[in-house]
């Protein structure tokens, strides 16, 4: 089975990373686009998460622990719903459910466990601490930790959901006046113009 293609429009990795689920609002269209390990590591090499090093190496030890990299893709699935949900929370300025806030505090403090300053000739720049455990966890890291980053930050507040009908995918509304609509104009916005065209047509009869 052919990867899936990636559409990166959220603008912010945390909200690709929520994207790789089509048609979420829309049970009987949904499709999960993370249906493999080896899609996620197509979407973490895509999203530039991972080198395309990083990501052969990790290919090379999921065949070898089969079972390490399926717990991966499940716990990256848990990630990526409860983003869902806080991100789309944050972008309505409404409180998230206290649980969801819970789990992604559980992500976030296994990231920030392995999060280390690291000295490059005379600059410092973040690395992640090479400990034992399993390493597959690494892949989250650089989400959940780009999650927090936004949710703290006033571009919360630029959080939208695009508004065709069942679609679900959340973007960083920065254009001008806030006006922002669809996920792509190619997409939901084309979809919108043709229905609003064939109402025009039956009205008109």
């Amino acid at each position: 089975m052919a990867a899936p293609a990636f559409e990166l429009i959220g603008g912010h990795l945390a909200l690709d990373f929520v994207n790789t689920v089509d048609w979420r609002g829309d049970p009987t269209r949904r499709r999960d686009l993370l249906a493999t390990f080896e899609d996620l590591l197509a979407w973490e090499k895509a999203a530039k998460v991972s080198t395309a090093g990083a990501v052969r190496a990790m290919s090379a030890a999921a065949r070898h622990d089969q079972a390490r990299a399926r717990r991966c893709l499940r716990r990256a699935r848990r990630l990526r719903e409860v983003l869902a949900r806080v991100l789309a929370a944050a972008g309505r300025d409404t409180p998230p459910a206290a649980r969801d806030v819970g789990r992604l505090n559980v992500f976030l403090g296994a990231a920030l466990k392995r999060r280390r300053l690291e000295i490059r000739r005379t600059a410092f720049a973040w690395s992640w601490a090479d400990e034992e455990g399993d390493p597959f966890d690494s892949l989250l890291w650089p989400i959940v930790l780009a999650a927090a980053e936004l949710l703290a930050s006033d571009r919360r507040t630029q959080i939208h959901e695009c508004g065709g009908e069942g679609c679900g995918w959340l973007f960083l509304d920065t254009s001008r006046n806030r006006r922002r609509r669809w996920c792509t104009m190619q997409g939901c916005g084309n979809r919108a113009k043709v229905r609003r065209f064939y109402e025009r047509l039956r009205e008109e009869r």
